[in-house]
């Protein structure tokens, strides 16, 4: 398999809606995926599930953060920021928060604050708006 072939499959991921069955189908694609989840643009595509289904259950953390997690911390801080730039969802500020709590380097914290701030512009009513602001006040001095 491409990692061509790993981005699209990823992408193609359609959740149910039923909690046990798209944690089990996510776990089922990341074993099929190998140790082409590794690679960054089919890590891009997995922090971009997230964007694309904001209101469905995949796991707190789950196998996408799982997998995101086998690398260290700093190499996917960009891809979250690209991602809380695009779409800031409840799951992606809370992986920031784990960021946070962990060992970043400056600049990393510094690309996730940018992140959430660039966020907080866009995002001004509800539970999105409300989480980015709590992450940004108990990060961001």
């Amino acid at each position: 398999m491409s990692k061509d072939d790993a981005s699209a499959m990823v992408h193609a991921f359609m959740p149910t809606g039923n909690e046990q069955a798209d944690l089990q189908a996510l776990y089922d694609l990341l074993d099929q995926l190998g140790d082409l989840q590794r690679d960054p643009d089919v890590r891009r595509e997995l922090v971009a599930v997230f964007e694309r289904f904001p209101a469905i259950d995949l796991g707190a953390p789950g196998p996408i953060v799982h997998s995101l997690e086998k690398a260290p911390i700093d190499e996917h801080v960009q891809l979250l920021a690209e991602s809380l730039r695009r779409r800031a969802t409840i799951m992606t500020i809370w992986m920031a928060e784990r960021c946070f709590r962990s060992k970043l380097s400056d600049g990393n914290r510094s690309m996730l604050l940018e992140a959430l701030s660039d966020a907080s512009k866009r995002t001004s009513l509800g539970r999105v708006a409300e989480a980015i602001a709590d992450a940004i006040r108990k990060y961001g001095a």
